[in-house]
């Protein structure tokens, strides 16, 4: 028992150190493996491809419902403020270059964030469809591709999160002007 606890930690481990995603980093660099995966590597993967494939599931399951929130957040935020803040002032004749620029770049980003989502969502699937139990390095590099998708949504998350502190502070600084 003790054996297979440690086995199933450490495939865990190893799933979760790929999938980790640094949430600090302005830009993250994925390289390829530079060396092929070790038998025991493949052993850990072959040993637990059940518990890894359940544990890929719920991730989906997860990302699918963080994916339905963020989503609607950004959009709420696009179409109930900033948006509005902007016809505005249009309205009334204020100019006001920087604001507009920043629904400019929120709208951009908000459909990169869509689209990539959609394609980590897809690279995913193609995940948990193979068999890393036949396949394990085919798996191992399915991996890392996802990896480098999941970083590219993490990204346009953390762009649109400054984005919207951009909104609010260019929002005060106009308050304080008129």
């Amino acid at each position: 028992m003790n054996k297979k606890y440690l086995s199933v930690l450490a495939a865990f481990t190893l799933i979760f150190s790929f999938l980790a995603v640094n949430v600090y980093a302005e830009e993250a660099t994925v390289e390829p493996p530079k060396e092929i995966l070790s038998d025991a590597q493949k052993d850990i993967i072959m040993d637990n491809c059940d518990t890894i494939k359940d544990t890929l599931k719920s991730l989906q399951k997860t990302d699918s419902r963080t994916r339905v929130y963020l989503g609607r957040y950004f959009e709420t935020v696009l179409g109930n403020f900033i948006i509005p803040l902007n016809l505005r002032l249009v309205e009334n004749n204020i100019s006001n270059n920087k604001l507009m620029d920043n629904q400019t770049n929120f709208a951009a980003r908000r459909e990169r964030f869509n689209s990539d989502f959609i394609v980590y969502q897809q690279a995913l699937e193609e995940l948990v469809n193979i068999n890393c139990k036949s396949e394990p390095v085919r798996f191992y590099e399915k991996l890392q591709v996802v990896r480098e998708k999941r970083q590219a949504v993490n990204k346009d998350v953390n762009k649109l999160k400054a984005l919207t502190n951009e909104q609010v502070k260019l929002t005060e600084e106009l308050k304080n002007e008129l």
